[in-house]
């Protein structure tokens, strides 16, 4: 019984050990917070990796399009700063946490996710561009 309760805590966790570790954090943060913290930063990029076809749909300002399901993520990724805060969505709030994982990977430190995604920021008829 002990070892598995031992198990469960490690699972719990080890799930969530990805977010934040001493040279990374993960944060998401609500379509409001998300907005006032990209207008107070100077230092950070805004990703959008949803399709082409979605961000052609319309998309952030500023926002760059490195599609997730791209062949060519993981190339585009890396061509982008590191040291920068990254700022990144996807519609729904469910590719941007994976695209995040690899980020870290690759050496990213920071990236704030919206929660809820591009639809939940639409939704609140938030600025948008086409």
């Amino acid at each position: 019984m002990r070892f598995l309760s031992l198990i469960s805590i490690l699972f719990l966790f080890g799930c969530n050990s990805w977010k934040n570790t001493k040279s990374f954090s993960y944060s998401e943060l609500a379509f409001s917070d998300f907005e006032k913290n990209v207008i107070s930063d100077s230092n950070y990029i805004i990703v959008d990796v949803r399709t082409p076809k979605e961000y052609r749909n319309g998309h952030m300002k500023n926002a760059v399009n490195v599609s997730y399901f791209g062949t060519t993520f993981t190339d585009s990724i890396k061509k982008l700063d590191r040291t920068k805060t990254i700022y990144m969505y996807c519609q729904t709030q469910h590719r941007s946490p994976l695209a995040s994982k690899k980020m870290k990977k690759l050496g990213f430190h920071k990236i704030i996710d919206l929660k809820g995604g591009f639809m939940k920021w639409e939704n609140n008829q938030m600025p948008i561009e086409k």
